[in-house]
């Protein structure tokens, strides 16, 4: 089931950005690709957490963090119908597979600035699954 609502959520994602003018998709000789890539975030809030205090937190302290990194953009997702209706979903998007290697390499060690501990505490406070855990990256294949 949570295969299928992070489909969903990616599907959309797709059909938004096939209304949009688009770099061609294949991978050129310079081996550098342009193959985007989402990589979506299932998150559990906890019961005791106001979703609006939530939402506003992962606005206002994560985004910025994620946002500044070149190549990369975070958006917070709420699921409006199906198998995870009112649960979150931050999806990481990235222009490239190379800027998604380059911030997360595959060795697992993380490259840039993540924020203060103070940040990740309050983001585990509020949270019973923390991004990273449950999560899958999906790269677009298609253009229309």
């Amino acid at each position: 089931m949570k295969i299928l609502s992070g489909f969903a959520i990616v599907l959309a994602l797709l059909m938004l950005n096939a209304c949009t003018p688009n770099v061609e998709s294949k991978v050129e000789e310079s081996q550098e690709s342009t193959f985007e890539v989402y990589s979506v975030h299932d998150i559990e809030i906890n019961q005791d957490v106001d979703s609006k205090e939530f939402e506003t937190f992962v606005m206002n302290e994560l985004a910025p963090i994620y946002n500044k990194m070149k190549g990369q953009k975070l958006i917070l997702v709420k699921g409006d119908r199906g198998a995870r209706t009112n649960k979150y979903a931050i999806i990481l998007t990235f222009e490239s597979i190379e800027d998604r290697n380059r911030i997360y390499p595959p060795s697992g060690e993380f490259v840039g600035d993540f924020g203060g501990e103070e940040v990740w505490d309050k983001f585990n406070s509020m949270t019973s699954t923390g991004l990273g855990v449950a999560h899958t990256d999906y790269v677009k294949v298609s253009h229309q």
